[in-house]
């Protein structure tokens, strides 16, 4: 999710630095029993200045449904953490892919991911079936995002947008507006400003979703009124998989495909730039590139490279993995789901053995534009 691209982050830190099990697992309810840490009132402040009031009234404006005065409430109520922005400095995508990897292909990830699948089996049928997304890819997504629900993040989500959007200057106007959107959102869901938990970078529920992706992409998929995505795993899996319906997933479709690369130097301009496929499979081959025959030429995608042990390896990420770059933008964060989903549902090697299937999804002969 560009405006997602913070997801990521709050899991990897979650991942590698907050306890990922024993604590998350004695926080997952944690948002709705908040603790008061020390004598927090204080520090709550008396007075908003005047450059951040200005703002708050312009916010207040844009986003509608909320008013200057709500705004100015949650502000004075948020506290400026500097542990958030030292972890916004630290970003996991900063390593190279192989050891990026191990952090979510592991062994323990994938048996949970297979336990999560088969446990919620009939709520991924339906959500495939009303939003034709694969179960694994939505399965991954969480399994990547929070442990399967494991680990929702710990701090307060009211501290997390106020720290960053008033006191981080380089993404201060993304993280200003997602600051009125969970005053707005936490209106809409009758929530306590402060009683929200979630990743450090402001990130809700199995899914990890900023306010303004919780208002506009989750759903309530077990229709009981409310849509939670911390307690709910309908709501969760519904709402990711709504996710990817809106933003094109093809089902079925493949995602990615190890090439070979003879001559790195004439496809160096292909890998810069965004995420979206910017060349055709013929265009590859014609500058050297192997690349699977049952890839057809006119077959739309983009060329990545990932860093390993030993060198690089290449893959060519088609349609539908520019759409897992649309729920985070980094293609190690896309590569990582991929490679996830499909060890969920890999079959035991003696059934395997039977029924072969290309590693990274089956050949298309069309482009996938949207």
């Amino acid at each position: 999710m560009n405006r997602l691209s913070a997801l990521i982050l709050g899991t990897l830190i979650g991942t590698m630095g907050f306890g990922l099990q024993a604590e998350a697992a004695q926080n997952t309810h944690a948002h709705h029993h908040v603790q008061n840490h020390g004598n927090r009132a204080q520090n709550i402040k008396s007075k908003i200045p005047p450059k951040d009031d200005a703002l708050l009234k312009k916010l207040a404006a844009d986003a509608g449904g909320i008013t200057h005065e709500e705004l100015r409430s949650a502000y004075l109520q948020a506290e400026k953490k500097q542990s958030i922005i030292d972890a916004m400095n630290r970003p996991g995508e900063a390593k190279p892919w192989y050891k990026y990897r191990q952090i979510f292909i592991v062994p323990k990830r994938i048996n949970e991911g297979r336990k999560f699948l088969k446990d919620n089996r009939a709520i991924f049928d339906r959500a495939a079936s009303t939003y034709q997304v694969n179960p694994e890819i939505v399965a991954a997504i969480i399994g990547v995002e929070t442990y399967y629900g494991a680990n929702m993040g710990n701090y307060r989500v009211l501290d997390a947008l106020y720290t960053l959007g008033f006191h981080y200057p380089k993404r201060a106007e993304y993280f200003s507006k997602e600051f009125a959107n969970y005053v707005k959102l936490a209106k809409q869901q009758g929530w306590k400003h402060n009683e929200i938990k979630g990743s450090y970078a402001g990130a809700m529920g199995m899914g990890q979703f900023m306010p303004w992706s919780y208002m506009r992409w989750a759903v309530d998929f077990n229709n009981d009124g409310h849509k939670d995505l911390f307690h709910n795993k309908a709501d969760a899996i519904g709402s990711v998989a709504n996710y990817f319906h809106e933003h094109g997933w093809i089902y079925g479709a493949p995602v990615t495909a190890k090439v070979k690369v003879e001559r790195p130097e004439k496809i160096e301009s292909l890998l810069a730039g965004d995420t979206k496929p910017n060349t055709t499979v013929g265009e590859l081959r014609k500058l050297g590139v192997t690349v699977p025959a049952v890839y057809e030429n006119k077959v739309r995608c983009r060329l990545f490279k990932f860093q390993t042990e030993k060198g690089w390896d290449y893959y060519i990420g088609f349609h539908n993995f520019y759409v897992i770059t649309r729920y985070n933008k980094s293609p190690l964060y896309a590569m990582a789901v991929y490679d996830l989903s499909q060890e969920i549902i890999k079959k035991p090697a003696a059934e395997n053995s039977h029924h072969k299937k290309p590693a990274h999804g089956k050949p298309v002969s069309h482009s996938h534009k949207k």
